[in-house]
Parts: C-alpha cells; sequence; structure tokens
C-alpha cells in the first residue's frame, strides 16, 4: 500500500468527502474575487478514485473477481465526466477508460505488473481531480490572455503530476519522458501568447524540466548503488547469525546505516528538483 501512495500525498489530499478550494477569479474589468469551490463525494472523479483505491486493496488481498468489479465501475464513472465544460478533462477520463478496459482483458491472469498498473491509474485519476478542481476555481468567460495562458499551464502541470508516478514510483523511463514531453509542449503554447514576465517564468520552468529529464536518464546509477547495498545487507544479516553478541550487535548497527543510506539515495537530488519545479508552476499560476 505504501508504493501505492508515493508522490501523491497532496493529489489524494483533495479526495476527501468534500472538497473546498480557495480560487482568484481572472478578469480583465474587475479586480479578482475569492470564492470557494466544492467537489462532491458523488462527483464522477471523486467515485472513480475510490473505485480505483478498492481495486487496488482487493488487488492485494487476491479478489480478481472484486477487482475486475471495481475497475468497471471506475470505468463508468469516468464516462460521466463527459458532461464537464472542461475538454481536458474528457480527453483524459477517455483516456484512463481505455487503459482500464486493456487492463480488464489481462488481470483474469495476475501478475505482479498489474498491481503497478492499478497505481498508476489511481495517481492519474488525483491528478485529474486535482487538475479539475483548479480549473473550476477559474472565471472563464473572459477570452483575456491571462485566461488563455492559464489553460495551458494547467495542462502542463497535469501531465507535470502525472510524470510524478512514473518517475518516482513505477520508474518507468518511457512513460516519464513522454509526459514530460506533453509538459514542455504545452508549457510551449503558454509562452507563444504569455505576457513577457510570464515567458520568462515558463523559459525557466522548461530549462529545469529537461535538467530533471537529464538527472532522470542516470537514474539507473543510483538504482546499481542500492542493488549493492541490498546485497551487503543481506550478507549482513546471514553473517550475524552466527556472530557472538557483541559483533551481532555492531553488525545490527551497520544494517541499520545501510538502511538509512538507501533511504538518503532514493530521495536524491532530482525528486527535490521535481518539487521544486512543481512549486514553480504552481506560484506562476496563482500571479495570472
Amino acid at each position: 500500500m505504501k508504493a501505492f501512495l508515493i508522490g501523491s500525498g497532496l493529489l489524494a489530499a483533495s479526495l476527501t468527502v468534500l472538497f473546498f478550494v480557495s480560487g482568484q477569479a481572472v478578469s480583465e474589468n474587475s479586480a479578482s474575487a475569492s470564492h470557494s469551490v466544492s467537489v462532491e463525494s458523488n462527483h464522477p472523479l471523486a467515485m472513480t478514485h475510490q473505485e480505483l483505491k478498492q481495486a487496488y486493496e482487493n488487488f492485494n488481498k487476491g479478489d480478481i473477481d472484486r477487482v475486475q468489479k471495481d475497475l468497471n465501475a471506475a470505468s463508468q464513472w469516468l464516462q460521466q465526466t463527459s458532461v464537464s465544460d472542461n475538454t481536458k478533462t474528457k480527453d483524459e477520463a477517455a483516456a484512463l477508460v481505455k487503459e482500464i478496459q486493456a487492463l480488464q482483458q489481462k488481470i483474469s491472469h495476475p501478475s505482479a505488473g498489474h498491481e503497478g498498473a492499478i497505481a498508476r491509474i489511481w495517481h492519474r485519476s488525483s491528478a485529474l481531480v486535482d487538475h479539475e478542481i483548479q480549473h473550476m476555481t477559474k472565471s472563464w468567460s473572459d477570452v483575456s490572455t491571462a485566461n488563455k495562458t492559464m489553460k495551458y499551464l494547467l495542462n502542463a502541470k497535469l501531465h507535470f503530476n502525472y510524470a510524478e508516478h512514473d518517475l518516482f514510483t513505477s520508474h518507468d523511463s518511457d512513460n516519464a519522458n513522454k509526459e514530460l514531453s506533453y509538459t514542455i509542449t504545452y508549457l510551449d503554447e503558454a509562452d507563444k501568447i504569455a505576457i513577457p514576465r510570464v515567458r520568462q517564468q515558463i523559459a525557466s520552468i522548461k530549462k529545469d524540466i529537461q535538467a530533471l529529464a537529464s538527472s532522470h536518464a542516470n537514474a539507473h546509477e543510483q538504482q546499481n548503488i542500492i542493488n549493492a547495498l541490498d546485497m551487503a545487507s543481506a550478507s549482513i544479516h546471514q553473517a550475524s547469525q552466527s556472530a557472538v553478541p557483541l559483533i551481532q550487535a555492531r553488525l545490527k548497527s551497520l544494517a541499520k546505516e545501510i538502511g538509512s543510506l538507501k533511504n538518503d539515495i532514493a530521495m536524491l537530488e532530482y525528486k527535490q528538483q521535481y518539487d521544486a519545479i512543481l512549486e514553480k508552476l504552481r506560484k506562476l499560476e496563482t500571479e495570472l
């Protein structure tokens, strides 16, 4: 369950029984007005999230029949997002439906990979909820440059949120690179219409994403180090079985240090880079 939730804490936190999000309405002719937007617990995306969570839990219990029902329910809820006025939400929901249906065809013969597939779809549904909430907090009645820019920035952030799971949970380089590429594409679109001050910030974010992608390309070296530490830890454990108490205590202490080192490696610089970029995107949105 821990791996299922890694990297999704902030998004999952949005999914309580009732969501309240404060936002600023964008308007050319009047000052921005603070308001609240609520997404009820029976909102299609909220229900999708709950069904996918159940699917993950039931998969770990080995109840594949129940998993199929959960996935089917999630798919049906996603199809109800067709009533949304957010084209991006509708398109992404339709893509998730296809992913779920493809998984359903395979899951009758469960494998470890299916657990990760459910977790990835769950993460994407969480990111989509966050995207929809952000969309609902804005006033889209005007056609200001700020609004046009904002739509592209929200789409960019959606794909950047998608990438989080691929980067730090599943370690899927192909999917991560695809989502980062989509992020850059939407930032490019925003850059075409943004005012100079915003364009400078977009350029900085794009540069940071390119650096992040480069860091991730070297992630296999990090994994090699972790694998070596795992082997060392296993050897220490084996040696401690026949060691005298004094040596055994020192070996346990060493094993603890190795565990701590692994945790440090798992949170290396490129995760910090990711978080910093996400914060830049959020800050830029609030300034529009």
